[in-house]
């Protein structure tokens, strides 16, 4: 009994939270009802983190408890060399703490693994070693992302958009993948917080600081996604700024700046840190096929297979897009789940149509947006389809950008939705 009463009482803290704090005010929502999905989506993590291993062929959530547990034990012995790994100060007379309770892997520091036992360790000061305490806080966190997706959204269409926040809280791959102990639910978290300060860096210097923050914690856990989410805002910051009347010619700028960004990084990136960005891709890619391969995963698809050079990459990106939005698809041996999963992903590739149709509509008064927004998807799920080798990888990986790609596409049906009312009203 103990294991779920606990767990209760922290729901219903958050619910106290959420009822009383001004960022959960939303437009077009009550409070009662935002207390209502957070519910939803709590449950939803609990139900994921007790099967967890049937659901994502892995068990991440007990991997990042168990490690975060270790590592408080470790602090709680060692309490000043704690706050020096907790905080990132890393130096010799912490390297091997630092690998053994961190970064086993030798992967980059402050990658999102190391940071999910960093939470979890201070989760379970206040969890009573209890589990579904940390699914809960994880699902808060990617809770007040979404919301803040959703803020953001608003600000900029200047709608009510209730229909808007039951998507993004409702959408089957969004609650399974953004709920329980999932470094999914951080990216989700920060890009969301993060995409909210920006539409709100020029209200105050204190939401300038958070976004500064956000950006800076987004590269330390998802350099990969930042790297091509920085190019499309700059791109279009930079359109604006020359408030070119032609949208023809802003979306020239917009491809110009993110295109220039991209080889100015990829020249820092080879020659003056010395490691060659399109081999890194390519042994990710060949590692991931190997580890497929040697688990006989019932899901491996073969990714477009690049060679370490950028022209390789170029060619085949087209294929690396289109075989991420199109899976998962439907197989004669597929199971109920996947079947379900393949029929969500018919509304995504809507959804994709939908922005790709919305960055080129010369009507549209929101197409500059859709325009960099459609740069940094290509950008990023090309990426995911050269380096994942499962289904199941590629069905998870490309999840924390169907809030964005939600938020897209209401913003077009919303312009849509004002089409039809504008023409039937001049019929009458």
């Amino acid at each position: 009994m103990e294991m779920f009463f606990i767990p209760l009482v922290y729901i219903l803290l958050i619910c106290l939270l959420i009822g009383n704090h001004r960022f959960f005010e939303l437009k077009g929502v009550s409070r009662a009802f935002v207390c209502i999905l957070f519910i939803i989506k709590a449950f939803a993590g609990i139900i994921i983190t007790f099967n967890a291993e049937k659901i994502y062929s892995g068990d991440d959530g007990y991997f990042f408890y168990e490690a975060g547990k270790t590592f408080l034990d470790y602090g709680v012995e060692n309490p000043f060399e704690y706050l020096k790994l907790m905080f990132g100060i890393y130096d010799s007379s912490n390297s091997e703490a630092y690998h053994h309770f961190l970064n086993w892997k030798n992967l980059p520091m402050w990658n999102d693994g190391e940071t999910m036992i960093k939470l979890c360790s201070l989760i379970h000061i206040f969890a009573f070693s209890n589990i579904l305490v940390h699914s809960i806080v994880f699902s808060f966190l990617s809770f007040c992302g979404l919301t803040a997706i959703y803020k953001a959204t608003i600000h900029i269409t200047r709608s009510n958009g209730f229909s808007l926040f039951l998507l993004l809280m409702l959408w089957p791959s969004v609650v399974f993948f953004s709920s329980g102990i999932l470094k999914e639910t951080l990216l989700i978290a920060l890009s969301g917080l993060f995409f909210f300060s920006l539409t709100q860096f020029g209200v105050s210097l204190r939401m300038k600081i958070y976004c500064f923050m956000l950006f800076f914690l987004l590269w330390l856990i998802k350099p990969h996604f930042i790297f091509f989410f920085t190019p499309a805002i700059i791109a279009y910051i930079s359109m604006t700024k020359f408030k070119l009347k032609s949208n023809w010619v802003s979306r020239l700028v917009i491809l110009g700046v993110f295109a220039l960004y991209i080889v100015l990084s990829v020249v820092v990136h080879d020659k003056i840190l010395g490691r060659n960005a399109a081999s890194t891709i390519a042994l990710v890619q060949q590692s991931s096929m190997k580890n497929s391969i040697y688990e006989k995963a019932e899901s491996y698809i073969q990714p477009p297979v690049i060679a370490a050079d950028y022209g390789s990459i170029l060619r085949n990106t087209p294929k690396a897009f289109y075989q991420v939005i199109t899976v998962p698809w439907f197989y004669t041996n597929a199971g109920l789940r996947w079947k379900t999963a393949a029929i969500e992903n018919i509304l995504v590739l809507i959804m994709v149509l939908m922005n790709i149709y919305a960055a080129f509509d010369r009507k549209n008064k929101y197409t500059l947006y859709h325009f960099a927004f459609l740069l940094f998807l290509i950008s990023f799920y090309s990426l995911v389809g050269f380096t994942c080798a499962l289904e199941a990888s590629i069905l998870r990986f490309k999840a924390p950008i169907l809030p964005f790609l939600i938020a897209g596409s209401y913003m077009f049906l919303l312009q849509y939705k004002d089409k039809i009312l504008k023409n039937a009203t001049s019929d009458n």
